[in-house]
C-alpha cells in the first residue's frame, strides 16, 4: 500500500506539504467503521480541551471546588491524549508496514504501548518544568543580586520580560515539538522509549527544528483561535440551543485539528528520518508491531 511519498522524497517536504500528505491518510484506513471510532475517541479529547475553556458555574450550580474540576478535567485530557496518540501511531505505522489493522488489533496493542508512552510523557514533562523554572525564575534572582535604582529597574524588567516572553515561547515549541516525536519513537521503534526515545528525537530535529516550529506554532494558533471562538459562543447571550450548536461545531473544527496533528506526528517522523538518510526498515517494523499484539504471543519477535 503506498501510503506516504516515496520516503527518498520526504525529506524534501516543507511544512504545508507534511500536513497535505497527513491528510491523505485517513482514506487509507481499513474500514470506515475503523475511521469512525477514532474520530469518536478524539472527539471525546477535543470536548476535553475545548472544557477546560469555559467554567460550568456560568450554566449549572457547581457541586465541588474549582481545583477538583480542573484536576479531573486535566487528568482526563491526558488518559484520553495519550489514547489517541497510541491508537493513531500504532495505526499509521500498520499502515506504513503494509499490516492488517483492525479495531480489535489496535485494541489488544494498546496496553503494551501504554508501557512505553507515559514514561516518555514524564521526561518531557520533568524536562518542560525545569526548562521553564530557570527561564522564569533565573531573572528575578539576577534582579534581586544586582543594586539598580527604580527607574531603571522598571526599564530592565519590562525588557527583560520582553526576552522571557520569546525565549519561553522557543522553548516552548522546542519541547513540544521535542516530545512529539520522541513519542512516535517511542511507538514505532523497538526499546526505545523515555530518555532514550527523548535523545534520539533531539538528534532527528536537527536540521528540521524550523519546519518543527512551524508545525507546532500552526497547531498551537489553530487551537487558541478554536479555543476563543468557544469561549465567546458559550459568553455569548443567544438561546441554549444555539450555543449547543455552535459548541459542537467547534468541537468538530477542533477534531479536524487534533486527528490531522496526530497524523502529522507520523509523517513528520519518516520526513526526519529520511533528511537524515536513515531508512525505516519495513519489515522490521512489521514485527514489532507485531510484538503489541497481546493475542498471539509467537509473534513477539521485538520490542
Amino acid at each position: 500500500m503506498k501510503l506516504f511519498t516515496a520516503a527518498k522524497d520526504l525529506k524534501f517536504l516543507d511544512a504545508n506539504q507534511i500536513i497535505g500528505e497527513a491528510m491523505k491518510i485517513p482514506a487509507k484506513s481499513p474500514s470506515p467503521l475503523f475511521l469512525i471510532s477514532i474520530i469518536t475517541l478524539i472527539f471525546a479529547l477535543s470536548l476535553i480541551q475545548l472544557l477546560c475553556k469555559i467554567s460550568f458555574s456560568d450554566f449549572v450550580p457547581t457541586l465541588y471546588p474549582k481545583s477538583i474540576h480542573e484536576f479531573v478535567y486535566n487528568l482526563s485530557f491526558f488518559l484520553l491524549f495519550l489514547l489517541s496518540t497510541s491508537v493513531i501511531l500504532f495505526t499509521v505505522a500498520s499502515l506504513y508496514a503494509s499490516k492488517s489493522v483492525s479495531f480489535i488489533s489496535t485494541l489488544f496493542a494498546i496496553p503494551r504501548i501504554f508501557e512505553h508512552l507515559p514514561i516518555t510523557f514524564l521526561y518531557a514533562l520533568l524536562l518542560k518544568s525545569v526548562t521553564y523554572y530557570l527561564i522564569l525564575f533565573t531573572p528575578t534572582y539576577v534582579f534581586d543580586s544586582l543594586n539598580i535604582n527604580e527607574g531603571a529597574l522598571w526599564w530592565g524588567a519590562v525588557g527583560l520580560l520582553i526576552i522571557i516572553a520569546i525565549i519561553y515561547f522557543v522553548v516552548h515549541l522546542y519541547v513540544m515539538a521535542l516530545w512529539h516525536l520522541a513519542s512516535v519513537i517511542s511507538v514505532v521503534e523497538p526499546n526505545v522509549y523515555g530518555l532514550a526515545a527523548m535523545k534520539k528525537s533531539k538528534k532527528l530535529l536537527q536540521g528540521r527544528i524550523l519546519i518543527a516550529f512551524q508545525l507546532a506554532n500552526l497547531y498551537f494558533a489553530a487551537t487558541f483561535f478554536i479555543g476563543k471562538v468557544f469561549g465567546y459562543v458559550m459568553q455569548s447571550p443567544d438561546h441554549f440551543m444555539v450555543k449547543i450548536l455552535l459548541g459542537l461545531a467547534c468541537s468538530f473544527w477542533l477534531v479536524s485539528v487534533n486527528l490531522t496533528s496526530l497524523l502529522v506526528q507520523s509523517v513528520f517522523f519518516l520526513a526526519c528520518k529520511s533528511h537524515h538518510n536513515q531508512v525505516v526498515r519495513k519489515k522490521v517494523m512489521y514485527h514489532h508491531l507485531c510484538g503489541y499484539d497481546l493475542r498471539d504471543k509467537s509473534k513477539i519477535m521485538i520490542g
